[in-house]
Parts: C-alpha cells; sequence; structure tokens
C-alpha cells in the first residue's frame, strides 16, 4: 500500500475484539498512520492491546495489562490513553481520537495545547436509572456540548443528545459497518443449531431461550461470548435443572474471526432476545451482534428493540419477536421455512451496511483536518 492515496492522516481508534463493525479494518485500509487501542471488558483484563499501523501494515503489536477493578482500570486506560498519543503521534500531526469512553475524554482542553487533536465522541446512552448514572449523564452531556465532532450509535441517541436528529459534518448518527462474506449456508438437516454472540448480561435474554431448549429437543444452542463467574454458574445450574446441558455449549471465552466463521456454518439462525423497553441501553443503539450474524449469513431472530430492529424489518433477513416462547417458536419455523428468502434479505442488508461505503460516507468530515 506504500503509493495508495489514503483518506485520512492520523487516527487514534479505540476497537474491540469482539464484533464491532469492521472498524478497525476500515480505519486501517484508509489511515496513514493508524494506532488503535483493543480495551477489553474488565473480566479480561489481561488481553487489551496496541496495534500500531504505517500505510495499512501492522508494524507494532503490544499486549496490554489493565485491571479488574473499575476504578484502576480508569485510570490505567487513562495513563495509557496519554502515553500512546504522545508516543506514537507529533506535535507537528493532525490527530483524531475516535471513542466512545466518556473517560478519555477528559483534559481535552489540556492536550490540545500540546498537539493539533481532536475527539469524535461515538456515543451511546445508558438509562438514567441511579444516582451514579445521573452523573455520568451530566458529565457526557458537558463534554458532548464540547466535543469536536459527535456521533451516535443510532438515531434515538442522536435524538437524546441533541434534542432532534441532527445529520451535519459535526454531529451525526453512524451505525455498525459490514462486510459480507461468502458463507455457504446449507439448509438445517437433523439436530439444528442456533448461535448467540456476545458479551453476556441477563438483559441479554438468554434465559428465555432456556426455556424454549428445555420442551424442544430437537434444538442446541451456542453461545459464544463472556459473562462474570456469577451469572456462568447461575446458568450452569440451570442446563443442568432444564436437562439442557448436552444441547448447550457454553466455553465462557470469546472465539474471533476464522474459528468463529467455522462455528457459524454449523448454525441456521442468529439469537438477540433483548430485554425490551427504554430502560435497557440496546433499545437505542446498534449492537454488534446483529451486523456479526448478518456477515456469517445467519437469519436474525431479536426482540423488539435496537436501532437496527427497523433495517432487520425493511430487509426482511430475520424476525422481530415478542420475548415470550410461542414468539420465538414462530419464528423459527417461518425461518426454516423460507430459508432461501430470508439469505436473499440478508444479501440485501449487508450490501447496503457495506463498510467501506458506508464508513467512506459517514466519515467524510475526517478526511479534511483543519
Amino acid at each position: 500500500m506504500k503509493n495508495k492515496k489514503f483518506r485520512y492522516k492520523n487516527i487514534f481508534l479505540y476497537a474491540s475484539l469482539q464484533f464491532c463493525g469492521n472498524i478497525e479494518e476500515y480505519f486501517v485500509n484508509n489511515t496513514e498512520k493508524l494506532v488503535v487501542f483493543i480495551v477489553q471488558p474488565r473480566i479480561k483484563n489481561k488481553d487489551n492491546l496496541l496495534r500500531v499501523y504505517n500505510k495499512g501494515t501492522l508494524v507494532k503489536e503490544q499486549n496490554i495489562t489493565l485491571h479488574e477493578n473499575i476504578f484502576l482500570n480508569i485510570f490505567l486506560w487513562y495513563t495509557y490513553h496519554i502515553k500512546f498519543l504522545f508516543t506514537y503521534f507529533s506535535r507537528k500531526d493532525n490527530v483524531v481520537v475516535i471513542t466512545s469512553a466518556l473517560p478519555l475524554l477528559f483534559g481535552m482542553t489540556f492536550q490540545k495545547l500540546f498537539m493539533n487533536v481532536r475527539y469524535v465522541f461515538w456515543t451511546e446512552y445508558f438509562p438514567t436509572i441511579n444516582l451514579t448514572y445521573r452523573l455520568f449523564h451530566k458529565v457526557k452531556n458537558f463534554y458532548h456540548t464540547n466535543i469536536d465532532f459527535g456521533c451516535y450509535f443510532g438515531d434515538e441517541v442522536n435524538k437524546l443528545m441533541n434534542g432532534k436528529i441532527l445529520d451535519t459534518k459535526t454531529k451525526r448518527t453512524i451505525l455498525w459497518g459490514v462486510k459480507p462474506k461468502l458463507v455457504k449456508k446449507r439448509f438445517p438437516t437433523g439436530k439444528m443449531t442456533m448461535l448467540f454472540v456476545g458479551l453476556i448480561k441477563e438483559s441479554q435474554g438468554l434465559e428465555l431461550v432456556f426455556k424454549y431448549l428445555k420442551k424442544h429437543k430437537n434444538y442446541d444452542l451456542n453461545i459464544i461470548g463472556v459473562c462474570d463467574d456469577k451469572l456462568y454458574a447461575k446458568y450452569k445450574k440451570i442446563f443442568v435443572e432444564y436437562d439442557i446441558a448436552e444441547q448447550v455449549y457454553f466455553p465462557n471465552k470469546f472465539i474471533f474471526e476464522d474459528k468463529l466463521q467455522e462455528i457459524s456454518k454449523e448454525c441456521f439462525v442468529g439469537l438477540a432476545p433483548y430485554t425490551t423497553g427504554k430502560i435497557n441501553g440496546t433499545y437505542y443503539i446498534d449492537p454488534g451482534k446483529i451486523k456479526a450474524y448478518a456477515e456469517m449469513g445467519l437469519p436474525i431472530i431479536m426482540s423488539n428493540t435496537s436501532a437496527i430492529a427497523p433495517y432487520v424489518k425493511k430487509f426482511s433477513c430475520g424476525e422481530i419477536i415478542e420475548r415470550n416462547e410461542n414468539d420465538l417458536d414462530q419464528a423459527i419455523l417461518k425461518i426454516i421455512g423460507n430459508y432461501k428468502q430470508y439469505l436473499e434479505g440478508l444479501k440485501k442488508f449487508n450490501k447496503y451496511f457495506y463498510y467501506e461505503d458506508y464508513y467512506a460516507k459517514k466519515f467524510d468530515f475526517l478526511e479534511s483536518p483543519k
């Protein structure tokens, strides 16, 4: 890529080893100097990575250990953030930091005294349910007012932060992009396997699926993701009580890219039965797992929540359900009975969100730094 003309000059990007819209790959392909800090959930505090790219070539990769304690985690994270910012970029560089982590915005004005740095705050939303979250939102609103660029994981977040949905050079909604893969899906025969991918919390609705498996022994479930020890123990106990241990594969770890692709080939549908309503943050945003299922060629079954649900409906690439066993069963039967139709819907969905075209349009404000 030495002679390639790159869209962007200097980017400091926060990414994840979980599926997150091919954001790292996009900026690797389109940025001259790129620093990527991959920060895992706190329960995976030793698996963080620093990656440094020069004109699309990886020149350095380093493991970074943070901490499980939330306060020490934030302190170490911020310390590394400042260190990497001033180590890998010079005072002459026009640097853009892209992050959804609020603590990294602390001291922006001070940093700008020493470096030409601007911040893109790619904003999520967490409902205000206690004093801590209220304080969090007050701080977030302060920084959002003073941020260089505000981007949002859904129109609902955009509206909450601005009073209306904005689509300007400095404020706009950007959802996750998709990299379509040529996965030749086979119509399921024999025992059929469903897939769940992502960070696991009780709000993900897996207990609904466990109840369904208890009554439907011809289905299996692969759960690819991590949860804390307490929730893992709870789920293992449920497997025994429901007599579904042989139906569930749950290693409680992240499995990435190639291996996940192999696992997905054994599955016929991707599940996302989130709890619904405005008290769940997923209501407002675009969850990465839906795009992951689409990339893997899996029709989607999800509850009626999140910024991506209207697109699942629009392209007929899955079923939107109420959170009960009957709706789940009916969705599964519809997908099995019209499998090719849903695969065609996935092709249209993936074309619309193809990450190179989608991000090139959405991130055009980064192409000409001031």
